[in-house]
């Protein structure tokens, strides 16, 4: 599939992946990430590219694989640690019958963080009681994304806005963590406990988002998608967040199912007590440009979603 040569930079020019997809205006729903489980991990910096070259962690991309071989759907995030403190991996899971993901935090020292991580995934997310702490989670969390090392508009956006969340709201626990994905999208992050990622947000939306002020409708464009689902799956419940357009729909534990046919996809969103069907197309296919390269560099090309048929109410 080739990208719309038009939506291309000209020739002469060499924009940073971010400030291109703000002006041919990319929307960003259906790039998040799928994950029932993100364990977070303390990881001294600098971070190399990609972030499991750090010596020690090498083998994380085979632990993830052998979780995925069990069913889980787990990323493993590095987060920049605080200063003389023992290391930290906070887990985040969806349970069964809740809406917003649960959080468990361990705490051990620098050296045993590899052995925990390992543990984690290979064995399980409850299999290490003993580095449990309890602590009280915070009512919400941010993950931003900030290595420089992969993208250079996550590694200045993303840790300015950083800075920026955290100086507005030092109730709200702000890490700066490594690729999430989307780097054209920059600032981007994940909101948590609902599990939601975010992308090319100002801060004031941010802080309406993590305040729960105003209507979800007013920043439903800013919304990669729900990590419960992938692709047309996060516009289709999109979609419905935008038309319940009320803060209790991240609260409530849903599911989508996803159907393709000959124009696109036919979604079901699901909670307990009610369903909708969404219809969701392809839109414009759009070259993914390479950071910083004149004429955007060699790209490849990724699709946008469309939703073809709005929300209604199934039966």
């Amino acid at each position: 599939m080739k990208g719309d040569p038009g939506l291309l930079p000209p020739a002469h020019e060499a924009p940073r992946c971010a400030v291109h997809s703000e002006q041919i205006d990319i929307d960003p729903g259906g790039t998040a990430l799928r994950a029932d489980e993100f364990i977070v991990v303390d990881v001294a910096r600098p971070w190399p590219k990609p972030v499991w070259a750090v010596a020690g962690f090498t083998a994380v991309p085979e632990w993830v694989m052998a979780a995925g071989e069990t069913g889980r759907q787990v990323r493993v995030l590095a987060a920049v640690p605080e200063p003389g403190r023992d290391r930290r991996v906070s887990v985040y899971r969806r349970v069964s019958g809740e809406g917003e993901m649960r959080r468990v935090e361990h705490r051990c020292a620098p050296e045993s963080v590899v052995d925990l991580l390992k543990l984690l995934l290979v064995e399980g997310l409850d299999a290490s009681p003993t580095t449990v702490v309890d602590v009280a989670a915070p009512a919400r969390a941010l993950l931003i994304c900030a290595q420089g090392s992969h993208d250079v508009c996550c590694g200045s956006r993303g840790t300015e806005f950083a800075a920026e969340v955290a100086a507005a709201r030092p109730g709200v626990e702000v890490r700066m963590v490594s690729h999430t994905g989307g780097h054209r999208f920059a600032p981007t992050g994940i909101s948590l406990p609902d599990g939601r990622m975010w992308g090319r947000i100002t801060l004031d939306e941010m802080l309406a988002v993590l305040d729960r002020e105003g209507r979800p409708s007013d920043f439903v464009s800013r919304c990669r998608g729900w990590t419960g689902t992938e692709g047309p799956g996060q516009v289709a419940e999109r979609a419905v967040f935008a038309a319940v357009d009320e803060w209790w729909f991240d609260d409530v534990e849903r599911s989508v199912e996803v159907e393709a046919h000959s124009t696109g996809w036919r979604c079901r969103v699901q909670t307990q007590s009610r369903a909708w069907e969404v219809h969701i197309a392809i839109g414009r296919v759009i070259p993914e440009i390479r950071c910083g390269q004149p004429g955007g560099g060699a790209a490849k090309a990724g699709v946008e979603y469309v939703v073809s048929e709005p929300p209604r109410v199934a039966v």
